[in-house]
């Protein structure tokens, strides 16, 4: 191709400026690359010790609503209410049918049935306030990660055996083969045998829960069967939204609610942070243009004299044109395969040097292709963007005039 050979000609004659470009758009793709990086793998990792090891949707019974009774006192009609026994909710009944209706529908990674409850975990004259869970086991393993969490004891929960955090233990001073008792607001109490201490990450959540078999917390809590909720994980956590709309419509007789809901200020902080990355990389990435834009413009100057001679040889308008494009084109590609290298450099720098005390990466970072991809595309049409004007300036040049005042 004619423009290409004259393209690759200008940009021999002109090594300085064509390193300055080159050097310009390799700095500017590999702050990109790094930022994306580096904010991809923060909010990643950020959101991955908010609510990787928790429900991303969790579904309920609506609350039981106090009722109107119509009485008699003293031969006299009144209209008394009665209220349900404390908050409790509604428990579901056929919440086996709906466990495997919603994990037929291949979106959820886990659907664990669980019930919640209150109560006292009492060790002698020693008492403190807990959350009883009542979980199958395994399922509930796959939101929670409990089994690789263990400290001590076995993973294993049955009507009597029961799992308790770290700071539940160490205040009751309990150890696997501790024996307490467990009672609830309205008096039932059992007598459990602690199998297994768990770190789930989280002081509250160490202090308070207490982890019951399902059959077990059934019978503690008079369910009769049913459970009080169902929990759930998604493959892409910020579909949870998404899903959870679809599960309200499907499901309307249960309320729903997401992670994102629970986490509205850690969804501002994420948004708030892509907000500025991109701010960012649109400054670099305009500077970088600008720079491209100015040099060919000088070029087109320099290049004035040549450019008349190849039009008065007939290469026509669109062809002076073109060659310019494609040294933006090649600028930007040359100037991207660069810079993708030194921001792969710059990643493996960071992943060396900035780690925690024992050893180990911040955060993890994952570099795809696509990362690398889109900066040479966006490099490649950010060049040819910057070229465009230069290009036309070029194409508008009078023969004559250029040839004659040389």
């Amino acid at each position: 191709m004619f423009e290409l050979t004259v393209a690759l000609r200008f940009l021999k004659e002109g090594r300085l400026q064509s390193l300055l470009i080159l050097s310009g758009i390799a700095i500017g793709i590999a702050v990109l690359i790094f930022l994306n990086a580096l904010i991809g793998g923060l909010q990643v990792d950020l959101v991955n010790q908010t609510v990787g090891s928790s429900p991303h949707i969790a579904g309920r019974n609506r609350e039981q609503e106090p009722r109107s009774v119509l009485g008699k006192v003293q031969q006299e009609p009144v209209v008394s209410i009665v209220a349900t026994a404390g908050s409790a909710e509604k428990p579901l009944r056929n919440w086996t049918n709906l466990q495997e209706q919603l994990a037929e529908t291949g979106k959820f990674t886990s659907v664990s049935p669980v019930i919640n409850g209150s109560g006292f975990m009492i060790l002698g004259e020693r008492s403190l306030p807990v959350i009883v869970k009542g979980f199958d086991l395994e399922e509930a393993n796959k939101i929670y990660d409990i089994r690789n969490k263990l400290v001590d004891g076995e993973f294993s929960a049955g009507r009597s055996a029961v799992l308790i955090g770290t700071e539940l233990a160490e205040e009751l001073k309990l150890s696997p083969g501790s024996i307490a008792r467990l009672t609830t607001p309205t008096g039932e109490t059992v007598t459990v045998t602690v199998s297994g201490i768990f770190d789930l990450g989280a002081q509250a959540i160490n202090r308070s829960w207490v982890i019951l078999s399902l059959p077990g917390a059934q019978t503690l809590f008079g369910l009769q069967g049913g459970i009080t909720g169902i929990e759930m994980q998604v493959e892409d956590v910020f579909a949870a939204d998404q899903i959870t709309r679809i599960l309200e419509n499907r499901f309307p007789e249960l309320i729903w609610s997401s992670w994102q809901e629970e986490n509205a200020n850690l969804l501002s902080a994420l948004n708030s942070q892509s907000a500025s990355s991109y701010l960012i990389q649109a400054f670099v990435l305009l500077a970088v243009t600008m720079g491209i834009s100015s040099v060919l413009a000088v070029s087109v100057v320099q290049k004035s004299k040549q450019i008349g001679i190849l039009k008065a040889l007939g290469i026509t308008t669109e062809g002076v044109s073109r060659i310019f494009l494609i040294q933006g084109a090649l600028l930007g590609l040359g100037g991207s395969i660069i810079g993708s290298m030194v921001g792969w450099g710059l990643i493996t720098l960071f992943l060396t040097f900035v780690r925690t005390e024992t050893g180990e990466a911040l955060f993890p970072i994952t570099l795809g292709p696509g990362i690398f991809l889109v900066s040479v595309v966006v490099a490649v049409f950010a060049g040819m963007g910057a070229a465009a004007l230069p290009a036309r300036r070029a194409a508008q040049l009078n023969t004559v005039e250029v040839i004659k005042n040389g």
